[in-house]
């Protein structure tokens, strides 16, 4: 009875051990033979055969099959494979495959007749064509051409333009035989766009997506306005989505555009919480930031913000901001804001401003602003720091670049912005302060900001981000003080330091990050940030490098994007547990 049992699992399982050890036979070598017009490469691409692939011997003649058909592509018909051989090695886990190819003679490209256009139109579409009398044909780059010459001839204003194969002729009376080619060329009509249709949009009014794509009612079909279409919207922010436009005919020249959308959120709630450790001198302390943002408000494209920031123990600021887009019916954007930051309980800075910001062309924008701010001393700002009562009114300009295919989560493209603002400035006292610390009552004072973000992809779903942030203000002060310099350090400048954990009148940063992106919204991170600080006073200069580095991540969640960053301060006295810790969310709705 045992026998029995071997003998029937021998014969259920001997087929299926066969297919296995088929299975583990793999391709050595591969071998072709005769191949000398067109590279050994170029014939291997087209077998889609390659070392270490699995040993498949059924599939070999759709191989050869799909060699003859590159052969064809390539203007050499008459191409054959004389034999295929393989041959497998003694213990059965490797084989070696052989093509013998016979290459045929090139087929020439003979007369190319464009019916249907005038003989010049004709001459001009076929000199820009790389198709032409006398060369070896080659089916790819025609059909290549006529794409190419399609699309030129869209772009003159004829979206429904076609060509159709009329005749097909193959002289052999020649020393080389060639292929003629008739195509009858149909321009349609030269498109007059009498309506735009949009769908998708259930906030967004119609006149918001209608003054953006920069296209009216009864104007001729641009190719090049209606291409950007999509990349326009999609910078607004209020759309997940944007198909490309579909262009129909209505009645004669005269046809339409639709645009289809799919809205997105364009409101978000920014939250971020940062806790700071405990020195021997001092506890430790919590931090904390909220951003609100209210984009596409009644699907007008106003937009309000508001921000909140307890920068640590005894400072904080906030901040409100509107925005109108349009102005006049014109595409110029007026914002008007308020900002109010306690530093150190020492003083409170107030700064009432307007701006606006005009776009110029593609991706390129002017802003400008005109603000004052006010400073208001406590007792111990006033007569321990010297710092004075004092207004400032100033004004600058500056112009904004950006390429970046998404705000939230880039992958390629560049964001630049530089602007150069002038300011008058009055010291108001009290008198004694003035006196005692030597204080200009007039003082002019000129500030330049640089930021370029560079986003660089490298392998699949990897990208590099490289920010070079710069800051720098000159007066006719001999020092400047401490209400105008910049800060530095913190989770959006210096992470692994405390937030403005250094001022400087200049200052300069940059922070680098290699990303692995997760999803649309999501990526993980390293990062390392320099930050350099200068600042002169009575007691001499003061100016320093640090380095902060760290990892992160960027999560989409049911609640938002959930951030965390964990930075350490490089050259610090702390352990690897000692470093700062920011846990931030940014929910859309």
């Amino acid at each position: 009875m045992k026998n029995l049992i071997k003998y029937f699992t021998l014969f259920f399982l001997l087929p299926a051990l066969s297919q296995q050890a088929q299975k583990r036979i793999t391709v050595a070598e591969i071998e072709f033979f005769g191949a000398e017009r067109v590279s050994r490469r170029m014939v291997q691409k087209w077998a889609d055969l390659q070392k270490g692939d699995p040993f498949q011997p059924d599939e070999l003649l759709q191989k050869c099959v799909a060699i003859l058909q590159g052969y064809k592509s390539a203007g050499m018909p008459y191409t054959r494979i004389d034999s295929l051989t393989y041959s497998i090695s003694p213990d059965s886990s490797a084989a070696t495959v052989r093509f013998y190819i016979r290459e045929g003679e090139h087929v020439n490209t003979g007369e190319l007749t464009l019916a249907g256009l005038d003989s010049n139109e004709a001459e001009n579409i076929k000199r820009s064509l790389y198709t032409k009398t006398g060369r070896p044909f080659d089916r790819d780059k025609l059909e290549r051409d006529l794409d190419e010459s399609i699309t030129n001839l869209e772009k003159q204003g004829f979206p429904f333009a076609k060509y159709d194969l009329q005749s097909l002729r193959l002289d052999s009376s020649l020393k080389a035989d060639q292929l003629s080619f008739t195509f009858k060329v149909s321009k349609g009509p030269r498109l007059v766009i009498q309506e735009i249709q949009i769908a998708g949009n259930e906030v967004t009014k119609d006149k918001v997506i209608r003054r953006e794509i920069r296209i009216k009612e009864g104007e001729l079909y641009d190719y090049k306005k209606v291409a950007k279409i999509p990349t326009k919207l999609m910078k607004l922010g209020y759309f997940r989505r944007v198909h490309e436009p579909a262009v129909y005919i209505a009645e004669g020249d005269a046809g339409g555009l639709l645009i289809t959308v799919e809205e997105g959120n364009t409101s978000s709630f920014d939250g971020v919480v940062g806790y700071t450790p405990g020195t021997d001198e001092e506890k430790g302390y919590f931090t904390g930031l909220i951003n609100v943002n209210l984009g596409n408000l009644f699907g007008t494209g106003r937009v309000f913000s508001a921000h909140w920031q307890k920068r640590d123990k005894t400072s904080q600021d906030m901040m409100f901001h509107y925005r109108e887009p349009w102005v006049a019916g014109l595409p110029v954007h007026l914002g008007g804001g308020f900002n109010q930051l306690i530093q150190d309980s020492t003083y409170i800075q107030r700064d009432y401003g307007m701006d606006v910001s005009v776009p110029l062309v593609e991706n390129f924008s002017v802003i400008a602003d005109i603000k004052k701010m006010s400073i208001l001393p406590d007792s111990l700002g006033s007569h321990m720091l010297g710092i004075p009562k004092s207004e400032t009114v100033s004004a600058s300009i500056g112009i904004q670049y950006d390429s970046r295919d998404d705000a939230l989560n880039p992958q390629s493209g560049i964001y630049y912005f530089t602007s150069i603002e002038t300011g008058a400035k009055k010291n108001l006292g009290p008198d004694e302060i003035i006196d005692t610390y030597k204080l200009d009552r007039q003082v002019d004072n000129k500030r330049f900001v640089i930021d370029i973000d560079f986003y660089i992809p490298t392998f699949r779903r990897q990208v590099v981000a490289l920010a070079l942030h710069g800051r720098q203000i000159t007066s006719t002060e001999q020092h400047i003080p401490l209400t105008d310099q910049y800060r530095l350090g913190g989770t959006r400048s210096l992470r692994g330091y405390r937030e403005d954990q250094f001022r400087g009148s200049g200052i300069a940063w940059t922070n680098m990050e290699y990303r692995y992106i997760l999803g649309p919204r999501s990526r993980a991170f390293v990062f390392c940030d320099v930050g350099y600080y200068y600042a002169a006073n009575s007691r001499g200069v003061v100016e320093d490098l640090k380095i902060g580095y760290g990892f992160g991540v960027r999560l989409e969640t049911g609640l938002g994007i959930m951030g965390i960053d964990y930075g350490l301060a490089y050259g610090e006295k702390q352990g690897l547990m000692s470093g700062l810790l920011h846990v931030g969310l940014v929910n859309e709705f």
